[in-house]
């Protein structure tokens, strides 16, 4: 009998009835806190000091691939390290870009801004495939309607639909909120913002580089400094990776709005929340008065 009555009180007490699910970066998990309830752990694979373009995996990374209740990730075509764990899950996994209607930015390496030693590492007829998914409300619309589907047990109360409306509402709210700044010229190093900037209507950027671990040569340098001043770019969104004393070189009297497009700067927000927080980064950058960060 004590021995029952032990074995009742371990069972109470596990947590057995919680579930674990691992996405790969963080604005992804953002999301998927805002759809489930608090009985569902949601845990973000990536770590803030590693870097996503040279991802490497710990042992404990492996096994959280491993033993997730549910894995969530961008797809093989951009997370091509997870692809071999994935494979050998045997539990659900969604891939955003599995999903039908996503939106996918496409193009050759060339129009992305590379070097000249950029075009040798990837050859003449590279196509490049823009990993940053999470920055647009559709594709993110697809995969809550897609994680719900394969994992329904902990949801919150009237979710994805919830979060649905707000997501699009948010949407129609940026569009609204940059109306008058579409026109207005600005800068970036390696453009990851085009999944959340061509939505709303906003000028293409002056790039410097598409690869962060690849800076402009002496010519492109000279080209990109003309380029600033012939287009009067006073607006830079500089990511948490880009070199920052060549871009104020680049752009020595340009505003300067630090934002990070994988979200591990605003690790306290919500997915809409922090879309509304980038919103507002961009909105400074492109109508604030002349002058330096």
């Amino acid at each position: 009998m004590r021995r029952f009555w032990l074995t009742t009180l371990l069972l109470i007490c596990s947590p057995a009835w919680s579930q674990t699910i691992v996405a790969s970066v963080e604005p992804l998990a953002k999301a998927l806190r805002g759809l489930y309830g608090p009985e569902v752990e949601v845990v973000t694979l990536l770590q803030a000091n590693q870097n996503p373009h040279q991802l490497a995996l710990s042992p404990r990374q492996a096994l959280l691939v491993r033993q997730a209740d549910l894995m969530v990730w961008l797809g093989a075509a951009v997370e091509a390290p997870l692809a071999p764990l994935v494979a050998r899950r045997d539990k659900a996994s969604v891939a955003l870009l599995d999903l039908d209607g996503v939106v996918r930015r496409e193009g050759d390496a060339h129009e992305h801004g590379h070097d000249d030693h950029d075009h040798e590492a990837h050859g003449e007829d590279d196509a490049y495939l823009d990993p940053h998914l999470w920055l647009s409300v559709d594709n993110m619309v697809l995969l809550s309607e897609a994680v719900a589907s394969a994992l329904p047990a902990g949801l919150a109360e009237q979710q994805p639909a919830l979060w649905q409306q707000q997501a699009r509402q948010m949407g129609e709210q940026l569009k609204a909120q940059m109306v008058s700044l579409t026109q207005v010229p600005w800068l970036t190093y390696h453009h990851p913002w085009g999944y959340f900037t061509a939505p709303l209507g906003l000028a293409e950027p002056v790039v410097v580089s598409q690869q962060l671990d690849a800076g402009p040569g002496s010519r492109r340098f000279v080209a990109l400094a003309g380029e600033i001043r012939e287009r009067n770019v006073q607006c830079m969104i500089r990511e948490p990776e880009a070199r920052t004393a060549m871009l104020a070189r680049l752009c020595p009297d340009c505003r300067v709005e630090a934002l990070d497009p994988l979200g591990r700067d605003q690790p306290e927000l919500g997915y809409l929340d922090w879309l509304a927080h980038l919103g507002s980064g961009f909105e400074r950058c492109l109508q604030g008065p002349a002058g330096t960060e």
